[in-house]
């Protein structure tokens, strides 16, 4: 069954619920030895189309809050002092908040040496800019970016779309991560087990 398939038939065999249900794919892997880190990736992949709608981009810095007007929160450089330096619990809601941020880059140094306790252990490291660019295309990029890890557990699973979405986009971004994925491994396809597509609380559809 190829992902189209898969796609349609996890959301028909998915029964009604009281809440849109996501869309999510399954990797699992074989022969792999996970405690070496050469075996391990955790990267960022642009899909094709916007898998998540509640994805939220915070900038940070006077002049990309100036610009970003398609940003989820703004902050500027005395905001990330007063709230965010002052208090490392506001960093760390912020960074539960929201899925990713955007800093210029002057302030990275800072932004590491002040929070980077909070965002390095949950992957939150801002990506960096220029002062005075335009943060508008990359934040549009961010909402379409999913995180792919393979760490100590030989699965992975990652959300592609919801069913009430269009459904061919969703299988789209499925066979995105599947190629992207299959790229990175020593063995290629040797290396994964099975491939899944499931609803939130629906049973898991092979795809082969």
């Amino acid at each position: 069954m190829n992902f189209e398939d898969a796609v349609k038939q996890a959301v028909e065999d998915s029964e009604e619920r009281g809440f849109k249900e996501s869309i999510d794919l399954i990797i699992n892997f074989k022969g792999l030895d996970l405690s070496d880190p050469d075996n391990r990736f955790n990267e960022d992949f642009k899909l094709p189309f916007q898998a998540d709608e509640d994805v939220k981009v915070a900038v940070i810095g006077d002049t990309l809050a100036k610009n970003a007007e398609n940003a989820d929160l703004e902050i500027t450089e005395s905001e990330l002092e007063e709230e965010y330096f002052e208090n490392p619990k506001n960093a760390k809601d912020l960074a539960d908040e929201y899925s990713f941020l955007i800093a210029e880059a002057p302030l990275m140094p800072k932004i590491g040496s002040q929070l980077g306790q909070v965002f390095g252990p949950r992957n939150m490291m801002p990506d960096p800019m220029p002062p005075g660019s335009d943060p508008t295309d990359k934040i549009e990029d961010l909402r379409n970016t999913v995180t792919l890890r393979l760490r100590e557990d030989p699965l992975m699973q990652i959300k592609v779309g919801n069913e009430e979405r269009d459904l061919d986009e969703a299988a789209r971004n499925a066979s995105s991560i599947y190629d992207f994925v299959e790229s990175q491994l020593p063995q290629g396809q040797n290396n994964i087990k099975s491939v899944l597509i499931k609803t939130t609380m629906g049973p898991t559809v092979e795809v082969n």
